[in-house]
């Protein structure tokens, strides 16, 4: 009940926003967001917003205040509810209507696409405005591996591992242009997409972090040179489900089933972190998928945490008896040894 009365007063103060800023003159943008899809289909997602820039314009002298405004400015957009937008790819065209939040959410069908990238267009007609665009990566069904990878603590830090207060302060007032990938990770990731025997290896980054995030991790991944994939993201705030965005393990199982029945022989590796439910969703998929999972690599959150510690336990014992290695490590340099050590990287 609470949460229809949330999505209520949602849609009407959207409403509200929307005229207010359409009457100030701003545009009509369409924000198209990475994308995945296999021999015969595309998942085409995006989102269309008003009035923002895009990026923020940074100042001469970034201050802590500056990096507030432009970390802000992620999450406090106006999205076009239920806008008419155009989808051109592969030489197609079909028109397709945003949803309550301004969200493009499509299967593209018998689009006979080839392995590689490929570019999509969102156009947004009515209201009509600018146009966006991104990469759809279609994967080689013929590769050896998959690599799917979490993104915070796994190959950046959020600094939820040093409670709260630094959390809000990384995610907040820290200049985004200055994060750092955690030790090791852009050569661990390179390593493995060097080791492929045959067609590329495709590269999944699966995250419950906001679409809001998606140029920010976008230009993170380019600027540290991890090898190119789709980001699969959520939408934060109440929805028809509830008060906040679907859960981890809902999320991240059905993106990982998902890429198991688009690639159904492929292998896949597995990378995640000791601070949520990484372990326990890949050792579920695991045993759903038998010899499907190459390895399951956690790297450990700093600090003790006997709760963290019984879930890598449980994981551990769970994928024991099917032979999935399960490698739990304080940094990259473990994993990619494991990796060298199992013919998965060079």
């Amino acid at each position: 009940m609470l949460a229809r009365v949330l999505l209520l007063a949602e849609d009407l103060l959207q409403r509200v926003v929307v005229l207010l800023v359409r009457r100030a003159g701003r545009p009509v943008r369409a924000h198209a967001f990475p994308g995945f899809g296999a021999e015969g289909w595309v998942h085409v997602r995006g989102r269309v917003l008003l009035g923002t820039a895009a990026t923020p314009r940074t100042p001469p002298r970034v201050t802590r205040w500056t990096s507030l405004r432009a970390n802000l400015a992620q999450f406090l957009t106006v999205e076009v509810p239920r806008a008419q937008v155009r989808v051109e790819l592969g030489g197609r065209t079909s028109l397709v209507v945003a949803d309550r939040e301004g969200y493009v959410d499509v299967m593209v069908d018998d689009l006979p696409l080839p392995p590689g990238r490929h570019v999509v267009t969102l156009t947004p007609v009515d209201p009509a405005g600018e146009a966006g665009q991104a990469v759809v990566h279609v994967p080689d069904p013929a590769a050896d591996l998959a690599v799917v990878s979490d993104v915070d603590d796994t190959i950046v830090d959020s600094g939820i591992a040093h409670g709260l207060l630094a959390t809000i302060s990384t995610a907040l007032l820290r200049d985004p242009t200055t994060r750092v990938p955690l030790d090791g990770a852009p050569e661990l990731y390179r390593a493995l997409a060097a080791g492929a025997a045959g067609p590329e290896r495709p590269f999944v980054y699966l995250s419950t972090s906001p679409w809001n995030l998606v140029r920010f991790l976008q230009r993170f991944l380019e600027q540290h040179r991890f090898p190119v994939g789709p980001l699969l993201l959520t939408d934060w705030g109440p929805g028809a489900g509830g008060l906040l965005r679907v859960g981890t393990q809902q999320h991240k199982l059905t993106a990982l089933r998902q890429l198991a029945e688009v690639l159904p022989r492929v292998r896949f590796l597995l990378v995640g972190d000791s601070g949520q439910e990484d372990a326990a969703i890949y050792a579920a998929f695991a045993l759903e998928q038998p010899g499907r999972v190459a390895a399951v690599y956690i790297r450990r959150a700093p600090g003790a945490d006997p709760a963290r510690q019984q879930r890598l336990d449980a994981a551990a014992a769970a994928l024991e008896p099917v032979g999935v290695p399960f490698v739990v490590a304080e940094d990259s340099a473990a994993m990619l040894r494991h990796a060298q050590e199992h013919g998965l990287a060079v």
